[in-house]
């Protein structure tokens, strides 16, 4: 089995823990030193820090607040540990805990039970112990949910590269609510404290990150003169979606996404019909949008409508002329090859001749074949005279709808209904 050491990376290892090693800053090692000192009593700190290439960086120590605290046990209350971990800066965690042992650097059974449980809640976790009489010394481990496994602590600065950058980043985005009329402002107040994480998640879970302008990549690098912009996705607002059609239905997207990418998500939503032939056809403020349009320009709820792809039936002849050519090859790679020129000869007649095009397909590939070449330059020609013809009314009705432009409206979605029925 292999493991990550970190998802940022992508690196693997063999079997063995997701840390290598634990670099821990002078000075802070010097804070916990001074404690130990002060005191004949255990002594506790929350580790803050990261993980990068399978090395933890130890960025803090804060001291626990102690429930319990002897020469030999110590116990945190959880009221500073849920503040800490909900005011840390976001890129540094908790990632597990430091504690002074008397006389010993070994984990006990106690430290354990602990370190396995951290391990089955994270494998990503570093642990020190250390002690001040009669020596100083200081021991690393991490856990998995199975096993314990000492690591390689390292006292010293850190370089240039392992350094924290701070990066203001400013997010925003629009969201609604749909609310019974007269709502009293404390069920509003319960209901958005218990869906605004999820509803942020829609927008940002997976966003696009500008560098100085351009969409990032995984080669990218973030430097200290890097200014970070978080692109939220998109909530693409459609109609008549559902029975009711005065709700509107989002579809969270990519800005960079197209219509053409539009159209799959849409389908996965919606009972789409199972016939071929036909595509999706979208509309914002009656302008028909074309499949490679970027949704990152749409501002207004599009509505959406069916439409038979003049391609279908030229597309359904050319396979028939394929699926006749590829049955052909197979019969001729099964059956049995004349012995003489003079009986491939008369076959070849015989096929050629023959009142029933079924039994070779010859005559019905060709026929198809042409049948699938007059579909394409008539469908082209015929599409050309279209949008000759039309686009003068079609500009004409989007600058001032008028009751027929309304009654083509109407018509449109009476084909969609009775399209499902």
């Amino acid at each position: 089995m292999k493991r990550n050491r970190d998802n940022a990376d992508n690196e693997e290892i063999e079997d063995g823990p997701y840390v290598t090693e634990i670099v821990v800053p002078p000075n802070l090692f010097k804070h916990a030193l001074r404690r130990g000192y002060e005191t004949y009593k255990e002594v506790g700190f929350y580790l803050i820090g990261l993980f990068k290439s399978g090395i933890c960086y130890i960025h803090d120590l804060i001291e626990f607040d102690y429930s319990e605290q002897s020469g030999g046990f110590i116990e945190s209350g959880m009221a500073r540990y849920i503040r800490l971990k909900a005011g840390l800066p976001l890129g540094l965690q908790i990632i597990g805990h430091m504690h002074k042992h008397p006389g010993f650097t070994s984990y006990s059974a106690t430290d354990k039970r602990n370190f396995l449980q951290y391990g089955y809640a994270n494998p990503l976790n570093a642990f020190l112990i250390y002690m001040v009489d009669p020596y100083e010394e200081v021991r690393g481990y991490t856990a998995t949910a199975h096993e314990i496994f000492p690591l390689k602590v390292t006292i010293r600065d850190f370089s240039p590269e392992e350094e924290l950058l701070e990066k203001e980043i400013k997010m925003e985005f629009t969201t609604k609510v749909l609310l019974p009329n007269n709502t009293k402002v404390s069920d509003f107040r319960l209901l958005f404290s218990e869906n605004i994480g999820s509803e942020s998640l829609k927008f940002l879970s997976r966003p696009t990150v500008l560098v100085d302008g351009q969409q990032g990549d995984k080669s990218s690098k973030i430097t200290k003169d890097s200014k970070i912009e978080i692109a939220p996705r998109k909530a693409i607002e459609i109609k008549d979606i559902a029975n009711n059609t005065s709700l509107q239905y989002r579809i969270f997207m990519e800005e960079q996404e197209t219509i053409a990418d539009l159209e799959t998500a849409l389908k996965q939503l919606i009972n789409f019909p199972r016939e071929k032939g036909y595509e999706i056809i979208f509309s914002e403020a009656g302008r028909k949008l074309p499949r490679d349009t970027k949704l990152n320009v749409i501002k207004q709820p599009l509505v959406w409508s069916l439409e038979k792809s003049v391609l279908f039936p030229i597309l359904k002849n050319f396979y028939r002329f394929w699926k006749g050519v590829i049955e052909i090859l197979r019969k001729k790679q099964t059956k049995e090859k004349p012995k003489t020129l003079e009986d491939f000869e008369l076959e070849v007649s015989n096929q050629l001749s023959s009142k029933s095009p079924e039994k070779t397909g010859s005559q019905s590939i060709f026929k198809n074949f042409s049948t699938f070449l007059y579909d394409l330059f008539h469908a082209i020609k015929e599409q050309e005279e279209i949008k000759s013809q039309k686009v003068a009314s079609i500009q004409n009705e989007y600058d001032s709808p008028t009751k027929n432009s309304k009654k083509k409206k109407k018509n449109l979605k009476g084909f969609k209904l009775d399209y499902y029925t």
